[in-house]
């Protein structure tokens, strides 16, 4: 199985933005970023196995899909996947908000996307040119 290049390259480019804003000041965007960093690797992952995936940004029910076709989830994915999920649309709106957007939430948010990026990209086996050398 490998995983939907368009799909990863997305992901890439929002995780990179994330990162990028978290060093900028812009914690709130840096939260939504990582979280739609998250969702497309999890979308990416459910379409090279199964075509499809579910149409929603919760996290969680992402992980959900996966561990019904057999693949193990770590029980701390849940907990980072929790985490994000509200990013999607807490961070994009203004007006109250039940959380306050500071650098150790977008480092946060940041730590659970790698994490759930990487938990990810092992479910992938390696291409053939990468066990070369």
């Amino acid at each position: 199985m490998t995983l939907p290049s368009e799909w990863v390259e997305k992901a890439q480019v929002l995780f990179l933005d994330a990162e990028r804003h978290l060093r900028e000041g812009h914690y709130w965007l840096a939260c939504f970023e990582a979280q739609q960093a998250a969702e497309l690797y999890l979308e990416a992952l459910l379409v090279s196995l199964t075509g499809t995936h579910p149409f929603t940004h919760d996290l969680v029910e992402l992980l959900e899909a996966p561990r019904s076709l057999g693949l193990r989830v770590p029980e701390e994915l849940y907990t980072y996947a929790d985490a994000l999920t509200p990013h999607y649309t807490m961070a994009r709106y203004p007006g109250r908000k039940p959380v306050r957007y500071d650098k150790g939430l977008g480092e946060r948010c940041i730590k659970y996307a790698e994490r759930i990026i990487e938990w990810v990209e092992e479910q992938a086996p390696k291409k053939p040119d990468e066990d070369a050398g």
